[in-house]
């Protein structure tokens, strides 16, 4: 992972959390929850292990972690300034169900290798701040149990296309378009962005066969105030800031969510699997 990428989680990491309070992000976390649970986590048996890569201040782990009691985990990130923050999350029983680990997905850490989890995630931006996204996936498969799932949730080139657009950055939604590296912010470090065939390719040629493919949120999608970290548009706040609104537009995205062509569509692509029998 690149200086620049470290540079940018070093200035965000304390505020990373803040996202929490973005109705916008509250939606497509609970969204991400919902897929994540029915689909996967249910169905563990109740010790289960898991590896959150990349996993950042460990918002994810630690949600994880409090609603099933039993289960164990590992978060590695590169970012000192975002595993600090996780650090503080380790209280409690977590602090001994959690382990913190730095290092590069690009080349795992020795406390991984060798390792077995009965799921392994990757969320938002992860895969596309990764100079070898295949290979990364190839090496995070190689960790997986015998029915063990991988989880990717990776930003979405059509979609960067059209954010880019609609707030004015020509020159963005161009590089989007015909590159498939693009940013959403002027402070953002190159993403590399995805569609889902090109997903489905990477799965392929990590030995993984493909269970689920979605996308989402895909009837809302997000202003430029969303892309930071204290900011909400009105219009966003209009539509979600009422709890049974919410509920009824939460409840649209979920069966949508539902639909194969999905994928194309969300702001994000979700994709699941596992390894491929020999």
């Amino acid at each position: 992972m690149s200086t620049d990428v470290i540079s940018y989680f070093h200035q965000k990491a304390d505020r990373y959390d803040e996202v929490d309070q973005q109705v916008y992000w509250r939606l497509s976390d609970e969204l991400l929850w919902h897929t994540l649970t029915t689909t996967y986590l249910d169905d563990l048996p109740e010790d289960f292990t898991f590896l959150d890569a990349g996993g950042g201040t460990g918002r994810w782990t630690r949600r994880v972690l409090d609603a099933y009691p039993r289960s164990r985990g590992v978060l590695v990130d590169l970012s000192p300034d975002m595993l600090a923050v996780a650090e503080t999350k380790r209280t409690g029983d977590r602090a001994d169900r959690l382990e913190l680990v730095r290092g590069d997905l690009g080349d795992l850490p020795e406390q991984v290798r060798g390792r077995r989890f009965d799921v392994i995630w990757n969320f938002h931006n992860v895969i596309g701040f990764l100079p070898d996204p295949g290979a990364v996936l190839t090496s995070l498969a190689g960790l997986l149990s015998d029915t063990g799932a991988l989880v990717t949730l990776a930003p979405n080139r059509y979609h960067a296309v059209y954010f880019n657009l609609a707030v004015g950055r020509l020159e963005a939604a161009r590089s989007a378009a015909t590159t498939g590296v693009s940013t959403f912010t002027d402070d953002m470090p190159p993403l590399r962005l995805f569609s889902p065939d090109e997903l489905i390719g990477l799965y392929g040629a990590a030995g993984c066969r493909v269970d689920l493919l979605t996308g989402f949120p895909s009837a809302v999608y997000p202003s430029r105030q969303e892309t930071r970290l204290d900011g909400s548009s009105p219009a966003v706040v209009e539509l979600l800031g009422d709890p049974e609104v919410f509920a009824d537009v939460l409840a649209i995205e979920k069966k949508l969510a539902l639909e194969p062509d999905l994928a194309a569509r969300g702001n994000n692509i979700f994709i699941a699997g596992r390894r491929s029998a020999a």
